[in-house]
């Protein structure tokens, strides 16, 4: 009975009569795949759809059906505090008593672009999704069995934010589903092995580009004066440069390097700007970057890091000095 659930009476919980089966719908050519509650709403997968129930009455009635919501695998739903999350090939969502959102737009506007996150996913598109009560983060593996790479997107409540891991973060094995243990920690199996989810930091190589930054005007032209960065640590490794005007396949050009008090050298033209002394290695520097090249008469520009980041280097702020010319 694959559109059949059947609910227990009363106290009387494993035990599931016959004349108690609710089917929300019935040879639509889809099956049950994984059930999910919050809120007085009872989430139901199906391969192709989501049905949401409300069961805060005595009878249930069915309250929504969402196209291209449902999943082939139970691994891919996660239970939150605050909802439930899901990802399958066309996104991540989260549902949280009221309306489901897709986690990869913000503001109507796609923060992880259809070819990325299609790319990201096997053939079978059926990631895993998990989700650290202890950060607020869920974490979408690209695969429930070994036809991945082990890579992952992890989506932060608190700051709404995506980072992308490398292939290996995760055992490119068969496996379990993600689980919380007693502590709340994330949790999942492969072969004999319970491997636990760690989070700390560790030296790797980076690869954050911002947005196409237009200041909220598109159409005005802009000079760009400097550009401060607040960090921590060591960022001697830390290559940036920054494109103009939407050119991502164009190489970055470079700022000048800045000198041990946060203030730009106005003389060194470096890919990595940041000072390579052990200033800012425990308190905060700004770092005052300015372009080698004057940008001026630009639309929009884009920020660039890479290079290899340390365990104790963090990123607090980023602000740019500009203004916007006169429109004629």
């Amino acid at each position: 009975m694959g559109d059949a659930m059947i609910k227990s009476p009363v106290n009387q919980f494993d035990s599931f009569p016959t004349d108690r089966i609710m089917e929300v719908t019935i040879r639509d050519g889809d099956e049950i795949v994984h059930l999910a509650e919050y809120a007085d709403r009872l989430l139901q997968f199906k391969k192709n759809k989501l049905y949401i129930i409300n069961i805060s009455q005595e009878i249930e009635f069915l309250e929504a059906v969402l196209e291209y919501k449902g999943v082939n695998n139970p691994g891919s739903v996660a239970r939150t505090d605050i909802g439930i999350v899901w990802a399958n090939q066309h996104g991540c969502f989260f549902y949280d008593g009221e309306k489901v959102s897709n986690l990869l737009e913000k503001g109507g506007i796609k923060i992880i672009s259809d070819s990325a996150w299609n790319s990201f996913l096997p053939s079978d598109k059926d990631p895993m999704v998990g989700y650290n009560p202890n950060k607020r983060q869920v974490i979408v593996t690209d695969a429930v069995d070994a036809d991945g790479t082990g890579a992952i997107f992890l989506y932060d409540f608190v700051t709404r934010s995506w980072v992308k891991g490398s292939a290996g973060t995760i055992d490119d094995l068969v496996k379990s589903n993600f689980v919380n243990d007693w502590d709340g920690k994330l949790i999942y199996h492969t072969g004999s092995t319970t491997r636990q989810w760690n989070d700390d930091y560790a030296s790797d190589s980076m690869d954050l580009q911002t947005r196409d930054i237009d200041f909220g005007e598109p159409s005005v032209k802009k000079n760009i004066y400097k550009v401060y960065v607040s960090y921590k640590g060591d960022g001697s490794t830390v290559t940036i440069g920054y494109r103009t005007n939407g050119e991502t396949s164009a190489t970055a050009s470079n700022f000048y390097k800045i000198t041990s008090d946060g203030s730009s050298s106005g003389a060194t033209d470096s890919a990595t700007p940041l000072h390579s002394s052990n200033v800012g290695t425990t308190d905060w520097l700004k770092a005052e970057l300015k372009p080698v090249s004057s940008i001026r008469n630009i639309n929009s520009i884009q920020l660039v890091f890479g290079g290899t980041i340390t365990t104790d280097f963090e990123i607090n702020d980023i602000s740019i000095v500009y203004r916007a010319k006169n429109v004629r």
